[in-house]
């Protein structure tokens, strides 16, 4: 099942949400098509690791069309002229080598950048003229160790280390002064390794945000949740993942609907169509946001997708689930919470 885009969190009666603000005040999205890491629970990174995207052509957004698709959505009211774009999605944002483009027209014309990394490559800098309007930076980790990159990422995890220390050091002699964060991925086989991370982070003036690690995209939630996942995916994310605090969650669903509730957004494929959410990608594309010339169509077509999800018994289960990324637990470690922006 998909996750929907956060246009708003699931509708139950006990929960009352403030009106539309009529624009949308964010934009996820991607600027390719591939990403590199092989991550076993995430859609892109299993069919990396199945050898089922080896033959996809890879697509590199250009500036020409970033500032297309933003100019669009501008003179058509569909965002608003400070909206924050996050790009992140599924794939690898500096795989593609006109992203420095992009940025640049992004500082132009003033745009908000958040941007995610799993640094296994440094943006080209020489190319990049300020990051003083880079929202924030997010570097996304499964460990930290070369064990658990091997049994995740499959990165050199030292040559990991040297792209963040060189990022962070980059983007500040330009200006950023935004949030940097590491998103640390917690697997059974990594928990020993959480303070050493912290480490890191306190040397380089970055936050920690341990969050666990769970099914992202292909319909691992729901299958779990609903005690159909095969025999051989649960004996093999029983090894990997926790599962313990579900219930919790699931039992207090209600609170978390409203703990967990973001900004209404708007979700984009890299080749700019309207996807239902970040737990889809252009497979399951609706129209090109080209098609699309006012906040309203969109917002009733999220609204109509959001009527038929919540069909299925398990949706609210699933969304909990799925958001629980907003919750830290760095408490576990002795650290202070720490709560993704």
């Amino acid at each position: 099942m998909l996750e929907l885009t956060d246009h708003r969190n699931p509708k139950f009666e006990e929960v009352h949400y403030t009106a539309a603000p009529n624009r949308y005040t964010e934009v996820y999205m991607d600027v390719t098509n591939i990403c590199n890491a092989m991550c076993k629970y995430c859609l892109t990174g299993n069919k990396n690791r199945r050898g089922e995207n080896k033959d996809i052509t890879p697509y590199y957004m250009t500036v020409e069309e970033f500032r297309r698709l933003h100019e669009h959505m501008l003179n058509h009211d569909i965002i608003t002229p400070d909206c924050i774009y996050r790009i992140y999605n599924w794939y690898e944002p500096t795989l593609n080598p006109h992203l420095p483009d992009i940025l640049n027209y992004m500082d132009e014309v003033g745009i908000r950048l958040d941007m995610s990394t799993n640094a296994s490559k440094v943006l080209d800098f020489t190319k990049v003229k300020s990051c003083e309007k880079w929202y924030g930076l997010l570097f996304s980790m499964p460990g930290f160790s070369q064990e658990s990159y091997d049994r995740m990422h499959g990165f050199n995890f030292e040559k990991i280390k040297e792209n963040i220390r060189t990022t962070l050091k980059e983007a500040r002699a330009r200006g950023f002064k935004g949030y940097a964060m590491i998103n640390y991925h917690l697997y059974q086989f990594n928990i020993g390794e959480v303070q050493a991370a912290k480490a890191f982070a306190d040397e380089l003036g970055m936050e920690l945000h341990t969050i666990f690690a769970y099914f992202n995209g292909g319909g691992g939630k729901g299958n779990y949740l609903a005690g159909t996942l095969s025999p051989e995916d649960l004996k093999d994310a029983s090894r990997d993942l926790f599962f313990w605090h579900i219930d919790k969650l699931i039992a207090d669903k209600e609170r978390y609907f409203k703990e967990f509730r973001e900004a209404e957004s708007i979700t984009l494929s890299e080749r700019c169509n309207l996807i239902p959410g970040r737990g889809s990608n252009d497979d399951s594309r609706i129209k090109s946001i080209f098609d699309v010339t006012s906040y309203q169509e969109i917002h009733d077509i999220y609204e109509e997708l959001f009527d038929k999800a919540i069909q299925n018994p398990q949706f609210g289960n699933n969304w909990v689930w799925a958001h629980s990324y907003r919750m830290s637990w760095n408490h576990l470690f002795g650290f202070e919470g720490n709560t993704l922006i």
